[in-house]
Parts: C-alpha cells; structure tokens; sequence
C-alpha cells in the first residue's frame, strides 16, 4: 500500500516538474521574429498627411492670332460671389481674375457664369483685404477689354501694388468692387498656390 503511494507522489512530482520546466523555458525564450511579409499588392496605402486645400490658379496661354497660343502666359482664378444693386440684394456673382506680367483684368458675370463680362461706364473701386488685415484701395477706369471687365495698370503703379499685395498674401483675400451706380461685387479668393502659378509665366 505504501509502494503505491510514494508512486503516486513520484508520478505527481514528475508531472509538475515537467510543467515548471515548461514554464520557465517559455519565459526565457526569444522574441518573436519580426514580421518581414510584405503587405499584398491590394492593400491600400495609408493616407498621406493633410495638406491644404489647393487654391484656383491656373496657368494659362494668351490665343494667338490664328487661334494657337502663344508664349504670352497669364493665371487665372475663377470665383462665386455676390452682388447687390439697387434693385436686389445677394444676387449670384461669377468673378474671374487675369494677372499677367504687365496687366491684371477682373471680369465680373452677374447672375450666371454665362453672362457677359460685366462693363463699367464710369471708374470703379477696388478694395481689397487679406487675413492679415493689410488692405488695398485702387480705382480703375479702363476695361479689361472691349467685352468689359476692368483693368488693374501699371498707371499710379496700380499693377504693381496688385501684384505684390497678392504675392504677400496667405489664404483668403477679400475682393469689394463699387461702381458709381452704387453696385457692390464681393467675391473671396484663395491665394494659395499664387506665387507658384505665377512664377510659371
């Protein structure tokens, strides 16, 4: 009867052992290999970081004569706004601008962008204010062409003050255009990526 008991005992003994070897081995073993698989080719690249919004510049070419373009480069920002006259308030406003190296054109299409550019009898006043809080006042009396529109010149270095102030200008710029009929034209522009499209021509 005691053989059988200190039997047993060995038998238990032998089994716990074994598990406390197990346990220990277990403990001190390596770490796991690094996994090297390389992700399928299905597998969907993570997102790369945010990037601001881009803004609406284009460059663009000047048609030529016979309809091909020509060297000449201008960018170009199209723009919704709104407008108010004597008659209406908020109206729908399509604003495009043109800066070149010499000139800058606004043209504005009231109600849709199908309208014609907009003309001007008499002079028009430009003011013009950044995030910064920096402004710009500049009164035109030319059209941009003989569609409408109005141009910003090198007279009084109009041009110039334009250019630089929209060159020095980050994020939104504010655009209030007021004829001598009493009209207001508002529209805002995103200067990002200005500098970039205008060094290009």
């Amino acid at each position: 009867m005691r053989g059988k008991y200190e039997s047993g005992i060995l038998r238990m003994s032998k089994r716990i052992l074994i598990l406390f070897l197990l346990i220990v081995s277990a403990c001190h073993s390596p770490n796991p290999a690094a996994n090297t698989a390389k992700p399928k080719s299905g597998a969907k690249p993570k997102p790369a970081a945010g990037k601001p919004a881009p803004g609406p510049w284009n460059v663009l070419a000047y048609p030529g004569a016979q309809g091909d373009q020509t060297p000449k480069k201008y960018v170009r920002a199209e723009i919704d706004g709104s407008f108010t006259n004597s008659g209406s308030s908020n109206n729908y406003l399509n604003a495009d601008i043109i800066i070149d190296k010499v000139n800058a054109g606004i043209l504005l299409h009231p109600l849709k962008k199908s309208s014609p550019s907009k003309k001007f009898p008499g002079p028009v006043h430009i003011n013009i204010k950044n995030t910064a809080g920096d402004e710009l006042e500049l009164t035109s009396s030319r059209g941009w062409n003989k569609s409408g529109g109005i141009m910003i010149e090198r007279n009084n270095n109009d041009y110039s003050r334009f250019r630089i102030f929209m060159l020095q200008s980050e994020g939104a710029v504010n655009f209030e255009i007021r004829d001598d009929s009493s009209s207001v034209y508002k529209f805002t522009v995103n200067t990002t990526g200005f500098s970039d499209a205008f060094g290009q021509i």
